[in-house]
C-alpha cells in the first residue's frame, strides 16, 4: 500500500496582535483523525523546518509495544532478568518470555522472573504455559510526574539515613533490616522513574531528559551506598560500638546536613532558583569534608587492623553518598539554569525561574 503524501503551499495568517497561524489540510486532519483540543508536538529541525507530530501518533509508537525474549535451558538468570528490566524501562508494555528450544521454562527461570516482577511497579504475569510467560505492564503515565517520583526517592533516602543513624546510636540491629526494605522500594521507584522519563521523551520530548536520568541514577547510588554501609555493621556488630562512642553527636549533624541538601534539591527543581542551587552544591562539598574529619577522629579508637579496614569501608560508603549528593546538586543546578531564558542577572541575591 503506497504511503499518502500531501504537498501544499499555504499562507501564514495573522491572528490577534502578535500570533501567526496556519490551518492544517482537511485531508490530513481526516487521515490522522485530529479533533479540536488534540495535542500536537512541534519540532524545529536544524535547517529551520518545522515538523508537526500529533500526540496520538507518538503514543502509538510506545503504547502496546511487545517484545519477545527467547531463552533456552542454558540461558543465565542474570541475563534474563537484565533483559526483562531493560524492556520495562524502555516502555514495552508486553514482555513475552519463551523457551525456543524446549517446551518448558525451568523452575529457576520462573523464580527469577517472579522475583523481578515483584520489583517492577505495575507489572504482572497475565499468562503462563509450560514454555511461555507473558508479562503485562499496567502503568498510566498520567498518574505520575517526574518531580513526584524524585520526591519519593529522596524521602526513602532520608528514611534510610535516619535508620542507619539511630541503629548506630542505639546499637539497634533491627533497624538495619528496615534499610534493606527501603532500598527495595527505592529500586522499584528508580525503575519506574527511568521508564517514566523515557516515555515522556517519546511523547513530549521533555527538556533535560539526560540530566533527569542521571539525577535519578545518582539518587539510586546514594541508596545503594547506604545499604552497603548498614551491611558492614551487620557483618561486624562490634564496629558499631566504636563509631557510636566516637561520633554519636556528629552522626546527627551529618543526617541533618544531608537531609537539608536534599530538601534544597527538591526546592531547586520546583522553583529554579540558581542561588539556592549553588548553595546545595557548596553544602554537598562541605559534607565530604565533614566525613573526612569524622574518619580522622575515629582512627585512634580502632582495636585491630581488621576493625580499621572495615571502618574505613564504612566511611568510604559515606563519602560515596556525599559524592553522589554533590552530583545530584550539580545536576539540579544545570536543570535550573536550563529553565531560564535570555539574560540571567547574577548580581541579585535570588534568581527565581521566570518562564
Amino acid at each position: 500500500m503506497s504511503e499518502s503524501k500531501i504537498v501544499e503551499t499555504r499562507k501564514v495568517q495573522k491572528f490577534g496582535k502578535s500570533t501567526l497561524m496556519i490551518s492544517l489540510p482537511s485531508e490530513y486532519v481526516k487521515m490522522i483523525g485530529l479533533k479540536p483540543s488534540d495535542l500536537v508536538r512541534l519540532e524545529v529541525k536544524e535547517d529551520g523546518s518545522l515538523v508537526i507530530l500529533p500526540e496520538k501518533i507518538l503514543e502509538k509508537r510506545h503504547r502496546g509495544k511487545e517484545i519477545k525474549l527467547g531463552i533456552s535451558r542454558n540461558t543465565s538468570e542474570d541475563i534474563l532478568m537484565r533483559a526483562i528490566y531493560a524492556s520495562y524501562i524502555a516502555c514495552y508494555d508486553r514482555i513475552v518470555v519463551e523457551n525456543v528450544e524446549e517446551k518448558i521454562i525451568s523452575p529457576h527461570h520462573m523464580h527469577a522472573i517472579r522475583s523481578l516482577i515483584r520489583m517492577l511497579i505495575g507489572s504482572e504475569i497475565i499468562e503462563q504455559t509450560s514454555d511461555r510467560v507473558v508479562i503485562q505492564i499496567f502503568i498510566d503515565t498520567e498518574r505520575y510526574n517526574i518531580d513526584g517520583l524524585i520526591t519519593r526517592m529522596i524521602s526513602a533516602i532520608k528514611n534510610m539515613l535516619h535508620f542507619l543513624v539511630i541503629s548506630i546510636k542505639n546499637l539497634d540491629y533491627e533497624h538495619l533490616r528496615e534499610i534493606a526494605e527501603l532500598e527495595f522500594e527505592m529500586d522499584r521507584i528508580h525503575a519506574l522513574a527511568v521508564r517514566y522519563v523515557y516515555a515522556l521523551n517519546l511523547i513530549r520530548s521533555i527538556p533535560f531528559v539526560t540530566e533527569y536520568r542521571t539525577l535519578i541514577k545518582s539518587l539510586e547510588d546514594i541508596g545503594d551506598a547506604l545499604t552497603q554501609a548498614s551491611q558492614i555493621f551487620s557483618e561486624t556488630p562490634e564496629l558499631m560500638h566504636v563509631v557510636r562512642d566516637s561520633l554519636g553527636d556528629k552522626l546527627d549533624e551529618l543526617e541533618l546536613h544531608i537531609a537539608y541538601v536534599m530538601d534544597i534539591i527538591l526546592q531547586v527543581l520546583s522553583k529554579g532558583d540558581l542561588y539556592i542551587a549553588s548553595r546545595a552544591v557548596d553544602l554537598a562539598i562541605e559534607s565530604i569534608k565533614f566525613i573526612r574529619r569524622m574518619e580522622m577522629e575515629v582512627i585512634p579508637k580502632y582495636r585491630s587492623l581488621d576493625e580499621y579496614l572495615r571502618a574505613k569501608t564504612f566511611f568510604e560508603r559515606l563519602l560515596l553518598i556525599c559524592y553522589n549528593l554533590q552530583a545530584a546538586s550539580e545536576l539540579a543546578f544545570d536543570i535550573a539554569m536550563g529553565k531560564h531564558y535570555g539574560a540571567i542577572n547574577l548580581a541579585v541575591e535570588e534568581i527565581t525561574n521566570k518562564m
